[in-house]
């Protein structure tokens, strides 16, 4: 009799356990699903660039494509990333690249200064403070390349390191 009782009980407290588990999980991806909506247009942005001054979605230049790039000064991959642009800069003109760390805005501007891209016009080198925006876009690896078209819609999402001039065939393509 107290064995049924007890499997009863335990009956009722693994199914109350799965139902939570289930709810648990079902919510966490809505939660993600809504993030990975949000990014289908430009995210609203408000960033202290290296100069200090503020950057926000209304500095975007709706007449170039657009390629986000969450990165680390540290991280050995945004640095192979950056050493690509550097070179091939000139042929990247036509992209307002904008380049996010969470790092301090000494650490973003000796980055820039060493690959010789702190003063391009069409890169801006802006600091997350408490990295924000990373958690904001459910971003969950450096470098995370997002990529706009010039009506600021989502044409690519790119989790870890990419040969850029991938980002920009996509880009291209969506001309």
């Amino acid at each position: 009799m107290k064995n049924k009782k007890k499997l009863k009980i335990l009956a009722i407290l693994i199914s109350i356990t799965l139902v939570g588990i289930i709810t648990y999980l079902f919510l966490n991806f809505q939660k993600k699903k809504e993030k990975i909506e949000a990014l289908k247009k430009v995210p609203s942005l408000s960033l202290t660039t290296i100069g200090g001054t503020l950057f926000t979605s209304t500095n975007l230049d709706n007449n170039k494509i657009k390629i986000l790039v969450y990165f680390s000064p540290s991280c050995h991959f945004c640095q192979a990333e950056t050493e690509e642009l550097s070179k091939s800069y000139p042929d990247y003109k036509n992209i307002q690249w904008i380049w996010v760390a969470s790092e301090s805005l000494n650490e973003i501007k000796e980055f820039a200064q060493q690959y010789n891209l702190s003063n391009q016009k069409n890169i801006i080198w802006c600091h997350d403070e408490k990295a924000i925006l990373y958690q904001k876009l459910a971003m969950n690896s450096i470098p995370y390349f997002l990529v706009y078209d010039k009506n600021n819609n989502l044409i690519r999402r790119n989790s870890g390191a990419i040969k850029l001039n991938k980002l920009i065939n996509t880009a291209d393509e969506n001309k």
